[in-house]
């Protein structure tokens, strides 16, 4: 049902009922339209409700979480043993050299998630049933942003856990590993904000599983991901180096191994930075203007 839809099924309500049917339509429609208006109390408990409900999913189909979890680890273990006898890097075996990098992407695949909910709660009308209740309009935004953070520092603490059974350490001590962990999750909340307006524009499950990795896949291999950025052809380098794939694989990065890797952290924390600002002031805007409209 949409937003100009649901005054005249108020006014027929009314019309068709006896006076103590206009007043209870009366109060509902006074009670939503509070709600709307509400303060911050009203908007948390709206937001928390939602978000409960997102991860509601994992509890009851735990086979969501094993299988995502699965596909990072593999790529680990394949990036580590079977690129790790040829691939050279300096300072470090490959294997410690790639964890940040598969942490960033499998992050960022995770994201993607937030659209193709959307686009599902789209199509079986579960938004349309949200914008008719008496609850904070930003409360699906919020809650969905949140749950899928929640998701992501899931995912990213298995797949840490596995990284040090197979050898990865933090070299530059656990609290700054445990500030690395911090800085995937963010940026891959960040991007899940980006994911939610494609979820929202496309309105289709499958389209926006398909259209949100188009953007991720040249975005995560050119980078300093996987090899420094001087080994890459010179007409990749600048395109890489402007990437904000780069900023934060530099980031976490120098911050769990320290060292060498840890010479340009100031930079590239700022340019990491810089990044997340950028994507939530476009897509948190566009996502909140996209969701007025569906």
């Amino acid at each position: 049902m949409s937003v100009e839809q649901r005054p005249t099924v108020a006014a027929a309500l009314t019309a068709s009922s006896g006076p103590a049917g206009t007043a209870a339509t009366v109060d509902a429609i006074a009670a939503a339209r509070a709600r709307n208006r509400g303060g911050l109390r009203e908007a948390v408990g709206d937001t928390a409700l939602v978000a409960g409900r997102n991860l509601l999913k994992i509890v009851r189909i735990p086979q969501l979480i094993v299988f995502s979890t699965i596909q990072p680890v593999m790529f680990l273990l394949l990036f580590s043993y079977v690129f790790g006898g040829v691939a050279k890097v300096p300072g470090v075996s490959y294997k410690t050299y790639i964890v940040p990098t598969v942490l960033v992407q499998t992050l960022t695949f995770a994201a993607s998630a937030s659209g193709v909910g959307l686009a599902t709660d789209l199509q079986s009308g579960m938004i349309d049933r949200f914008r008719a209740l008496p609850m904070a309009r930003s409360a699906v935004l919020v809650g969905r942003a949140l749950s899928d953070g929640l998701r992501i520092l899931l995912q990213a603490a298995l797949l840490l856990v596995v990284a040090t059974l197979i050898g990865f350490r933090f070299p530059a001590g656990v609290p700054r590993g445990l500030a690395m962990l911090a800085v995937g999750v963010v940026f891959g909340t960040t991007l899940s904000i980006f994911t939610a307006w494609i979820g929202l524009t496309l309105k289709d499950p499958e389209t926006v599983q398909v259209a949100s990795f188009v953007p991720i896949f040249p975005l995560v291999f050119v980078s300093s991901g996987f090899s420094p950025v001087n080994q890459l052809p010179g007409w990749m380098q600048e395109f890489a180096r402007l990437n904000p794939f780069t900023s934060v694989v530099d980031t976490m990065r120098g911050l769990a191994l320290g060292g060498r890797y840890a010479h340009h952290l100031g930079s590239s924390a700022w340019h990491t930075v810089v990044w997340i600002i950028v994507i939530l002031t476009v897509f948190v805007s566009l996502s909140v203007r996209q969701y007025r409209r569906v």
